[in-house]
């Protein structure tokens, strides 16, 4: 028996120890306060990386940095478009709370976002490339370089010489230095040196020639991208900012397929940090967040974060947790886009099954018929545009990666699918969500060239509906203002 005690406190006082010596190294990243470099791919998704399983795809530079780095199989942005996912990942907030939930839209009046978040701690805070968030007052950069041109490329290109001016003298403060570039985001390159036969669609796509063909003006453009930030970590290298700066890598959201939807191709995407010494090198399946960005460079910067929809990945750098969130949300609103319709998603996310609920579909139109419901042209309009979706899909990620058969009806997931749609419904209303489960859907007010009801060659409404939301509109901060 004494034996068997003795053995049973061995045992506790090596656990104890353990998970103090673990606590100490994540504690040790708390108020490091080291430089923050975050290069920001635009629209490439995570299944359009070699990192991730692209067997032609030209990443080359990312896959090398990647070597390094720990790499997040299970990173997520929560709306798979420009602003939203740039905001969210500035705010650590989810779209509909910070107020961007729609493209050209700026952040609900009030909210707090990086450069005064961080300012706050003592830190500089640079944007150098793309922006597409707004308003200006509430993203106050303590510099801001723009994007420059660059002859032969389709797009502008990040400011390498700005970059390199700053970081040949940043100042006596630590700094945060968003890089966000351009590409690959169309315009394509017109020249490209691929050719069709390297080209690998997803299988989701059409298989054509003509497919494969412009896909090697989009390989091209990813090229230009490679090359952006083979540029900056040349630049890192040079100012001797490699050994001691995190360095984070991530695309805003996916294009094909993906774009303006809650597929994974959409919000599911690459994401990978680097800091020699910090960060052990390897793969994580920890189920993180664009919301987690701010939290943790709070941490990192000495401050508590408190309030955000993310939290802070140190115990994933530290490898102190596997786990970090249950869950992770996505947002589709397809107003206030050039192709401007009513078609809004909403999805939940457990890391293998995916839960996606659409709100206007042929389906549900055709219970509101019999039901005795007025027809709405715009919801109708909208809701032809995908004939095939159900109000519910459900997909497992694991045994189909690329989401091609849903699972929603099938017998064996009802309970899964049941508990995630319960979980999603909750955090909607945590959310102050303008849509529920039985409730209508609103039109929302847009910039005039996205109104719903304005005629033009993108929007070709007959007369009679040209106008005929005047009054019907509701201020999409308005409408979500927590209660």
């Amino acid at each position: 028996m004494k034996l068997i005690f003795s053995l049973i406190l061995s045992w506790l006082l090596t656990t104890v120890f353990a998970g103090a010596d673990d606590l100490e190294d994540f504690s040790s990243l708390k108020d490091s306060r080291p430089n923050v470099i975050f290069f920001l791919g635009d629209d490439q998704s995570r299944f359009n990386h070699s990192t991730y399983g692209h067997p032609s795809i030209p990443t080359p530079v990312t896959e090398a940095f990647a070597k390094e780095s720990l790499v997040f199989e299970n990173a997520f942005t929560g709306q798979a478009i420009c602003a939203p996912s740039r905001t969210m990942l500035y705010t650590g907030l989810y779209p509909i709370r910070n107020g961007c939930f729609m493209n050209h839209t700026q952040v609900r009046p009030g909210i707090e976002t990086l450069p005064t978040l961080l300012g706050k701690l003592g830190y500089s805070v640079i944007l150098a490339g793309k922006s597409h968030v707004s308003p200006d007052r509430s993203f106050p950069w303590s510099q801001r370089f723009s994007p420059v041109p660059k002859p032969g490329a389709s797009r502008k290109w990040i400011p390498l010489q700005e970059i390199d001016k700053f970081l040949t003298n940043p100042g006596d403060k630590p700094f945060c230095l968003i890089v966000a570039s351009e590409f690959p985001h169309a315009p394509f390159m017109e020249k490209t040196s691929f050719s069709p036969e390297e080209v690998v669609l997803p299988p989701y796509a059409k298989q054509s020639e003509a497919a494969k063909k412009e896909a090697t003006h989009y390989y091209a453009n990813v090229e230009q991208k490679e090359l952006e930030f083979s540029a900056l970590l040349e630049l890192l290298d040079k100012h001797k900012q490699s050994e001691d700066s995190l360095v984070l890598y991530a695309d805003d959201h996916g294009l094909e397929r993906g774009k303006f939807t809650s597929y994974d191709s959409g919000l599911k995407v690459a994401f990978m940090a680097r800091w020699p010494g910090r960060i052990t090198p390897g793969r994580t399946k920890a189920l993180v967040s664009f919301a987690d960005f701010v939290p943790t460079v709070i941490e990192l910067a000495g401050g508590t974060p408190e309030g955000f929809d993310g939290k802070s990945l140190l115990p994933i750098f530290s490898g102190q947790n596997a786990r970090h969130h249950d869950y992770v949300y996505g947002v589709t609103v397809n107003q206030g886009t050039l192709g401007r319709h009513v078609f809004p998603q909403r999805s939940i996310h457990d890391g293998r099954f995916h839960y996606i609920h659409n709100f206007n579909t042929l389906e549900k139109l055709s219970r509101d018929k019999e039901a005795g419901k007025e027809f709405n042209f715009f919801l109708q309009k909208g809701a032809a545009r995908y004939p095939r979706h159900r109000e519910e899909m459900l997909f497992d990620t694991q045994t189909d990666p690329h989401e091609l058969t849903n699972i929603a009806n099938n017998p064996e997931y009802v309970k899964i699918k049941d508990d995630l749609k319960a979980k999603l419904f909750r955090w909607m209303k945590e959310q102050n969500d303008y849509l529920s489960a039985d409730g209508p859907i609103p039109f929302l007010e847009t910039k005039e060239r996205f109104t719903l009801d304005k005629f033009d060659e993108r929007n070709p409404i007959p007369p009679q509906y040209r106008g005929s939301l005047k009054g019907q509109k509701i201020n999409p901060h308005s409408a979500t203002q927590a209660r």
